[in-house]
């Protein structure tokens, strides 16, 4: 069996920039990385090497010396003000860094003739650089609530570079865990996300979990049996955002414990 391939997301460590993401990619024994390419809030600003050449050329160099590749694009939230014209530079510096994937949210929008709309402008554009667009549910979108809900958006949208994201997090929260992907076709399986936590959501506040998440192998979610599940060519991003830790360690030090987590735990 070939060896699992593993992406340090951004969210995990969001105050390091994507060009330093490369190098603690590397450090920190990931494959691949991800970057912020488009604002999907005020909060989430996308990275510099999308309108400064200079910086772009600076992160290729040091992909190049590290082996260390970009794997996904975040994020494109599909919104009634949004014009998908706005991608537009976001994806070409994607695709010609070589990212394959970028992810698309449906969060504010309840007009789903208008959303799928924008997905399928978004699939097109990025078709052209050679990358595939996924879907990422998640249980505070009333749009796009569930796993089910995604598929069905993805297929009517009827675009070959459509794909969901399955974030092991959601999957739990909302989809019923392994059970809920019994039926679901792994042809549809764009990027992975991977964290840990509690399966009892009894008090769980979902909104404050998507960013104090556990480490691989400190919770009761289900990893190793859904890396077994997913085919082995698919990369495997680790997104443990840990914001009262921001500050107090080294994000270089998270992701070392990040990749030390998910190794211990398919091991």
């Amino acid at each position: 069996m070939s060896r699992r391939r593993f992406a340090l997301e951004p969210l995990s460590v969001p105050e390091v920039s994507s060009s330093a993401l490369v190098d603690l990619a590397s450090q920190a024994g990931f494959d691949f990385f991800s970057m912020f390419a488009y604002s999907p809030t005020p909060k989430l600003q996308a990275d510099a090497a999308i309108s400064d050449p200079d910086v772009r050329r600076a992160m290729q160099l040091r992909m190049d010396e590290t082996g260390v590749g970009l794997l996904n694009l975040e994020c494109f939230n599909l919104t009634p003000e949004e014009d998908p014209r706005n991608f537009a530079a976001a994806l070409e510096c994607g695709g010609a860094l070589g990212a394959t994937h970028a992810t698309a949210i449906v969060y504010e929008n309840g007009d789903r003739s208008d959303a799928l709309a924008k997905y399928r402008r978004l699939c097109d554009m990025a078709a052209e650089h050679g990358i595939r667009v996924n879907l990422e549910f998640f249980a505070m979108c009333k749009a796009i609530p569930d796993l089910d809900t995604a598929a069905g958006f993805v297929k009517e949208a009827s675009r070959a570079n459509g794909g969901i994201v399955m974030d092991l997090l959601h999957i739990v929260r909302t989809s019923g865990g392994m059970a809920g992907l019994r039926a679901f076709s792994s042809e549809m399986i764009g990027t992975v996300q991977i964290s840990d936590g509690p399966l009892d959501r009894s008090g769980v506040d979902l909104e404050a979990e998507t960013v104090e998440r556990g480490m691989p192998g400190t919770g009761d979610f289900p990893i190793r049996q859904f890396c077994e599940w997913l085919p082995p060519d698919v990369v495997i991003g680790l997104e443990v955002p840990q914001m009262s830790k921001f500050g107090r360690t080294s994000p270089l030090d998270r992701a070392r414990r990040m990749m030390e987590g998910i190794r211990t735990v398919l091991a």
